[in-house]
């Protein structure tokens, strides 16, 4: 079998996107969380302190508008509020529905998480599964994304 070409290959998803990935999900899953109303996040962090807890985030809103203009316009503003050049981690938690097994399966509920750095072309994105009282379920594994930078 024969290597894949450059232009095949899958991008590499930014250092360090995969660990938060991790600590959300997990915040998520923990004893006693109940997700079932849960609007949803919008955050912006320091790359180089998104896994620590205790640090603040630049930004920090509840969803609104169209879930992928509304997020560039938070993406923009939260660029806008640090110094050029600054590295930041946008993080999209959004609860959900999907219909895993075709038109008559009943709908599941899950809260999306999607992780993007300011400036790169690839993103993270998973879901956590929920059961009816917004109890999580399970963890999804988290899959590349390309980001459509135009946007911003």
């Amino acid at each position: 079998m024969s290597p894949r070409p450059d232009s095949d290959r899958l991008p590499e998803v930014p250092d360090g996107l995969r660990a938060v990935y991790a600590l959300y999900a997990a915040r998520l899953c923990a004893p006693g969380v109940r997700l079932r109303n849960f609007a949803g996040r919008w955050l912006a962090l320091h790359r180089a302190q998104a896994l620590d807890a205790r640090v603040l985030p630049v930004a920090d809103e509840e969803p609104s508008g169209s879930p992928l203009t509304g997020f560039k316009r938070f993406q923009r503003e939260a660029l806008a509020l640090v110094e050029p050049g600054t590295e930041l981690v946008f993080v999209s938690l959004e609860h959900g529905t999907w219909r895993p097994r075709g038109p008559d399966a009943p709908l599941l509920q899950m809260l999306a998480i999607r992780l993007e750095v300011s400036g790169c072309g690839v993103g993270l994105a998973g879901h956590v599964d929920l059961d009816e009282q917004g109890r999580p379920l399970r963890i999804a594994p988290a899959f590349a994304l390309v980001v459509d930078l135009r946007l911003l």
